[in-house]
């Protein structure tokens, strides 16, 4: 079974563009696999943690990385904002290149952008944020909020080598602390994953969701923000190369049989339609375009 098919919903907030132009009146959106999201509205440009290289499972662990810069530059030709969540390889290995092709200003942590200073991005395009942050970035207004990371082995928080020289090793790319965005543009309201409770509570229409955080992690911000849309993010195994058809990710150990399973997306879709009845749970298809419609905000 495909993984998209058993959690297309009616589409909520989202309807396809694959076949209509862009009028620059429509706040377009588009998932670009594992974390990744681009905005398109009034004909700027917003990208989310665009990670299109994919590496295998063995080079995060042995030898330098690079981006495969012929994908990011086909994937991503234009763009001239870059959020950065938080500073690992998947979230911030394809940046530096998509800021050198594009121009863009790349706004994330501290680690994040002396990563991206180690790699060569000049200093005018990098903008250091943190929570607490508002931006205002053209048709894109930005709250920078708070985020919360599962610990991940080998990649925990931690200060950044003195000594980084490119091309850097996978675990080269710590993070010091992850954020989460709250973004409007057009009367539209998109929360990225915050990962743990919310210090604010404000309704949004779109809200990214790790699936395999569980209910227990992703109920309590589901009470605090009632999306009308939930999107799962980072649901994907991100070691598996675009060319491929997407799968799930495999879940962190349990204790308990079997230990590893891989994310499952039906159940996600039961558990966030049992905490906030009447959410819709869409999965859109990787680097496909959909319209975020106004009209569908209006309360019945």
């Amino acid at each position: 079974m495909s993984p998209h098919g058993s959690c297309h919903s009616p589409w909520g907030l989202l309807r396809d563009r694959e076949d209509e132009p862009d009028d620059g009146a429509h706040t377009l959106f588009r998932w670009l696999g594992a974390a990744g999201i681009e905005l398109q509205s009034a004909g700027q440009v917003l990208a989310i943690d665009p990670y299109f290289t994919r590496l295998p499972f063995r080079r995060q662990l042995f030898g330098r990385v690079a981006p495969d810069g012929a994908l990011v530059a086909t994937h991503m030709p234009l763009c001239d904002v870059v959020l950065v969540t938080h500073a690992h390889y998947d979230h911030l290995l394809d940046v530096p290149e998509v800021a050198r092709n594009t121009g863009a200003r790349v706004y994330g942590s501290g680690n994040t952008c002396g990563l991206l200073r180690a790699l060569g991005v000049p200093e005018g395009q990098i903008r250091q944020v943190g929570a607490g942050d508002a931006l205002s970035l053209g048709a894109f207004q930005v709250q920078v909020l708070p985020a919360v990371h599962r610990r991940t082995p080998g990649f925990g928080p931690g200060r950044l080598s003195s000594d980084l020289r490119p091309p850097l090793r996978a675990r080269d790319y710590r993070m010091d602390s992850a954020l989460s965005f709250l973004i409007a543009a057009q009367g539209v309201r998109l929360l990225t994953d915050p990962g743990g409770p919310l210090h604010v509570e404000q309704p949004v229409d779109l809200l990214l969701l790790a699936p395999h955080l569980g209910p227990g992690r992703y109920g309590p911000i589901l009470c605090a923000v009632r999306p009308k849309t939930v999107i799962p993010s980072h649901w994907d195994d991100f070691w598996r190369p675009l060319s491929k058809p997407l799968r799930p990710m495999l879940c962190p150990p349990r204790w308990a049989l079997p230990p590893l399973g891989r994310v499952n997306l039906v159940a996600f879709r039961k558990g966030v339609e049992q905490t906030v009845p009447g959410t819709v749970v869409f999965v859109p298809e990787v680097l496909r375009v959909y319209d975020v419609m106004a009209e569908a905000l209006r309360h019945p």
